[in-house]
């Protein structure tokens, strides 16, 4: 199904995407793995970019990213392209799930990272609005990890381009965070399932690389 759909920056299709997944492995075993998707409206199409970024769990050290395009009838309504999107993130991390687990045990889940993600969790809810961008790391360091926390989850991480808070009514009556009801429809349902999600401000794989490719 998605098996020879992705292809490298400069155009060159991948004929396995598991092979080339299972290389890069073997070469950094403590990669994460993460799928991303973003869209954009082009006069009579909505087009979405689908990611597979590669990286180590510092991600300011740069990631190796692959990806796909796909295009159909223009989608009017947001809810209904957001959660395309949502669906395209689920098929392809439990394709990727299901074909990695013959070969893939995490290795970049340190207790550090799982504590990156603990804090992401917290500030989704709401939680930590006070701490300043030099203060998150201090605080991560801080955090207690459960057993809960140190759950297995999904071979792949999802990134979301969704915002976790509600936002405001501009002047006109428009929400100034449009995803915010595809981040309460899907978010929690993807985390039931096993996965780890980030949404904003951290999904690169959706809102950095998957962007890019929406306006190349």
């Amino acid at each position: 199904m998605f098996k020879n759909k992705f292809k490298r920056f400069g155009g060159e299709y991948i004929p396995d995407i598991t092979e080339y997944l299972r290389e890069y492995i073997a070469k950094d075993p403590t990669v994460t793995i993460s799928v991303g998707c973003d869209s954009i409206q082009k006069r009579r199409r909505t087009v979405y970019a689908i990611t597979i970024m590669l990286y180590n769990t510092d991600i300011r050290r740069g990631a190796h990213v692959v990806f796909f395009r796909e295009s159909c009838d223009k989608i009017r309504d947001n809810q209904q392209r957001l959660g395309k999107e949502a669906m395209y993130v689920h098929d392809i991390g439990t394709y990727l799930h299901n074909e990695l687990s013959e070969f893939y045990i995490r290795e970049d889940l340190t207790d550090i990272e799982r504590k990156r993600y603990k804090y992401h969790l917290a500030k989704c809810n709401g939680e930590y609005s006070h701490v300043q961008p030099y203060q998150e790391d201090a605080v991560v360091k801080n955090l207690t990890l459960t057993d809960v926390d140190r759950m297995e989850v999904k071979l792949v991480d999802l990134h979301v381009d969704f915002n976790p808070f509600e936002g405001t009514i501009n002047e006109r009556g428009v929400s100034k965070n449009k995803s915010y009801i595809a981040y309460k429809s899907y978010v929690p349902w993807l985390r039931s399932i096993g996965f780890r999600v980030l949404s904003k401000n951290i999904a690169f794989a959706a809102t950095s690389a998957a962007d890019l490719l929406l306006h190349d």
